[in-house]
């Protein structure tokens, strides 16, 4: 949420999962323990899956939206003060986006899938925004055949803001 638009950030998806269960097999540790499997919906190439989206919390109606195709963002936006969202996919790009209207305005190519939510922090007042990438937890666990282009890796990364 920002103060300054009003205006709530979200990735939101556009496509539903089918639970089955499953034997529960003995506890192993590291290994998931639920009896349960969860089957996404099938994506063809250049299907919608979600959307980038600017919501006014009081209508729950969209300001604007941006399509993501082939991959949704599972991750959170940071949204700035200065009017900037920075977002990351798990294929490696973080970007910044214009919170107004919502195009692209910077992207950076990661050796690996951004996996967190980024921040951001002052130090001698300049602005910076930290955001880690390696593929890993869950999404990286089971979708590893999807993103099989994408190298495991592990790194944080920190970009300093320019003034106006």
């Amino acid at each position: 949420f920002n103060p300054n638009t009003g205006l709530l950030y979200a990735n939101t998806l556009q496509r539903y999962s089918s639970y089955r269960f499953t034997e529960l097999a003995p506890y192993k540790p590291g290994v998931r323990y639920q009896g349960i499997e969860n089957i996404l919906s099938p994506i063809k190439p250049g299907d919608v899956v979600g959307h980038v989206e600017a919501i006014d919390p009081l209508t729950a109606k969209p300001k604007w939206r941006v399509p993501l195709y082939d991959r949704q963002i599972w991750g959170a936006i940071l949204a700035t003060g200065g009017g900037l969202l920075f977002n990351g996919k798990h294929t490696g790009e973080f970007f910044a986006m214009d919170a107004d209207t919502g195009p692209t305005l910077w992207e950076f190519k990661m050796p690996s899938g951004v996996n967190a939510q980024p921040i951001t922090w002052t130090h001698k007042g300049k602005q910076y925004v930290t955001v880690l990438a390696g593929l890993g937890g869950l999404y990286g666990i089971r979708n590893r055949q999807v993103l099989k282009e994408v190298p495991l890796g592990g790194s944080v990364w920190t970009f300093a803001l320019f003034d106006d």
